[in-house]
């Protein structure tokens, strides 16, 4: 009996003492934050806008009053590290989950790369409600609604279908409003997590649309041969993003091709 006591005192010792829990130091912003033992953390299963769109001041603070200084508890999912070294983790503190929590206040949106999905069901419905009930950054023109909503869009007139539509060229005056972009797509590329629909080839000046992983599997396969050299009319709203306007479109609805 002494022998099994034994065992189960340094069987916990052994559990508490790999417990991955640290403290954070610092928040980065609305998704992304620092530990006390030299980690930057990336919250798995959401995104909060940059801190130089509109909403990243807000998300940052909403983040740090949940977090800053607190132990947290750091769970990963499949993948390890993101391309800028960030660990990659769902977070908690006690009985609250930081990342369903951000989604479900309404200071981050869902958004998942495969094979990250443990979490997807249950920070999808979070948002879903937070959409519905225009919490926090849904208020706003601060993300792209998602597809899941089973939301009625208006029958367009010929008055708001010529008011609407947009050229490309254009989309920049448009920021932070819904609209529909016309153009060719001349130039696209998938890298395995997102795929970018390019209308000009200086791609880092001009609109792009954008479809992120998490949403492949609703479209033809590879979309980026699929909608290449093909005039087509993306409905969202355009978003700024490292000086250039864009669009997230998270369903096939929102593409329709011309020609």
């Amino acid at each position: 009996m002494k022998n099994c006591n034994a065992f189960v005192a340094v069987l916990v010792f052994f559990l508490t003492s790999c417990t991955p829990i640290d403290r954070v130091t610092e928040v980065i912003d609305g998704d992304t934050f620092k530990t006390a033992g030299g980690a930057t953390v990336r919250l798995l299963g959401i995104n909060a806008p940059e801190m130089t769109e509109p909403g990243g001041d807000i998300a940052k603070d909403m983040l740090r009053g949940l977090i800053q200084g607190k132990q947290v508890r750091l769970e990963s999912d499949v993948t390890d590290q993101d391309d800028y070294e960030r660990i990659l983790r769902y977070v908690y503190i006690d009985g609250m989950f930081v990342n369903a929590e951000m989604a479900r206040l309404g200071y981050a949106e869902a958004r998942f790369y495969p094979p990250d999905t443990a979490q997807r069901a249950e920070i999808e419905g979070l948002e879903k409600i937070a959409v519905r009930n225009k919490r926090g950054l849904w208020a706003f023109s601060v993300f792209q609604a998602p597809d899941t909503l089973g939301i009625v869009i208006p029958e367009k007139t010929e008055e708001s279908v010529s008011s609407d539509v947009i050229s490309w060229r254009d989309a920049a005056q448009y920021y932070g409003q819904n609209r529909t972009v016309e153009g060719k797509v001349v130039a696209s590329n998938n890298t395995g997590k997102v795929c970018f629909l390019n209308f000009h080839t200086d791609w880092k000046t001009y609109f792009t649309a954008v479809i992120f992983s998490s949403d492949f599997d609703k479209f033809p396969d590879h979309p980026e041969q699929y909608y290449l050299n093909r005039t087509i009319q993306v409905s969202g709203l355009i978003k700024e993003y490292k000086g250039k306007p864009e669009i997230i479109v998270k369903s096939p609805g929102q593409i329709t091709v011309i020609e």
